[in-house]
């Protein structure tokens, strides 16, 4: 709240660092215990710091608790900035994710709906390369920061959610998610990878996927670990009594 706004990389904001990356506080700690839904990124971005930033200050101006403020900037800043958005909304409907929860379309999960998603990343807070937003490199499960992150904010966080279903966006999430449950982490039942980073770089292929995929799939797309990704979740969603699709 000091009148020196905060930027992305603020060095007011660094919690950790080596000659590799350095880590940044941003207001992601929010957790929704009454979610049905995790939807599990890699870490916020830039976009999506700068965001969080600019809404946990806007809430707290308006006189609302720190709760209300941690909650508001989560739901405001998480996944968001477009195309990010646009591109995992699009997916999540091509998975009936709004039909599984009874939802008109899955963009309520960022509006009035947002009491049935918790958003999360395996990294809770910014981590930077440089200058530029961490993508998978170095290795997550071998950085000894990174770990930690891993370890000890994101498991913890998935033990106190054990009832909702976690949904890994991108290889990136789906290989640290095997690895969790490999170590026994978190339960392999718990989790259905197959979903895209939602990405702009990825756009092009997310229109692919949930399009019609009867036409030649664009340059380095593999649809296979998506489409059984998304017969899982339709065998999820029989389960649990929903309409399959």
């Amino acid at each position: 709240m000091s009148p020196d706004t905060p930027r992305v990389r603020d060095a007011r904001l660094q919690i950790a660092a080596d000659a590799k990356l350095s880590v940044f506080y941003a207001p992601f700690e929010h957790i929704n215990h009454n979610a049905r839904l995790i939807l599990v990124g890699i870490t916020p971005g830039p976009t999506q710091m700068a965001n969080a930033l600019q809404a946990i200050r806007a809430v707290k101006a308006s006189g609302k608790s720190d709760a209300e403020a941690m909650a508001e900037a989560k739901a405001f800043a998480s996944f968001s900035g477009e195309p990010m958005r646009s591109n995992l909304i699009a997916q999540l409907n091509h998975w009936g994710v709004h039909d599984w929860l009874g939802l008109p379309d899955s963009a309520s999960l960022f509006g009035d709906a947002s009491n049935l998603v918790h958003y999360t990343s395996l990294l809770r807070n910014p981590v930077f390369v440089g200058t530029t937003g961490y993508n998978g490199s170095p290795d997550m499960m071998r950085h000894p920061i990174l770990q930690a992150q891993i370890l000890e904010n994101f498991v913890p966080e998935m033990q106190l959610l054990d009832k909702a279903l976690m949904l890994g966006l991108g290889p990136k999430v789906h290989a640290v998610l095997d690895r969790l449950a490999s170590m026994g982490k978190i339960p392999r039942d718990r989790y259905i990878n197959g979903l895209l980073h939602p990405s702009g770089q990825n756009s092009y292929r997310i229109r692919y996927l949930v399009g019609d995929q009867r036409s030649n799939s664009p340059h380095m797309t593999n649809a296979a670990p998506y489409n059984a990704g998304r017969r899982k979740f339709q065998q999820q969603k029989a389960l649990s009594g929903a309409d399959a699709g």
